[in-house]
C-alpha cells in the first residue's frame, strides 16, 4: 500500500478520529468489537506514519502522528467507558 493512499485515507477519516462510535442500535459487544477495530486502524497508521515522517517522502507530517495517537487515547478512553458501563449493569442485576 502506498503511502499516498494511506495518507488519504487518513485524511478523510482524520477529523473523526477523536469522536466517540455512533452506537444508536447497537449492542455493546458489536459496539467493542468496533472500538477494538478502530484501535487497530489507529495502531496501524501510527505506525506507518511514524516510519513515514522519518523516511521524509511522505505526506504524513509530526502533527498527523500527534492526532493519531491523541485518537488512540481517546478511543481508549471511548472503549474503557463503555466496559465500565457495562460491569455496572451487571453489578446491578446481579441477583446476589
Amino acid at each position: 500500500m502506498s503511502a499516498n493512499l494511506d495518507y488519504s485515507t487518513y485524511k478523510e477519516v482524520s477529523g473523526d478520529l477523536l469522536s466517540p462510535i455512533a452506537s444508536e442500535g447497537l449492542d455493546v459487544d458489536t459496539l467493542k468489537r468496533l472500538y477494538l477495530s478502530k484501535l487497530v486502524y489507529l495502531n496501524n497508521i501510527r505506525e506507518k506514519c511514524f516510519r513515514d515522517v522519518n523516511t521524509d517522502k511522505t505526506p504524513f507530517k509530526v502533527e498527523d502522528l500527534e492526532h493519531i495517537c491523541k485518537a488512540i487515547k481517546s478511543t481508549n478512553q471511548h472503549l474503557r467507558e463503555l466496559v465500565v458501563s457495562k460491569l455496572t449493569i451487571a453489578i446491578e442485576n446481579y441477583p446476589g
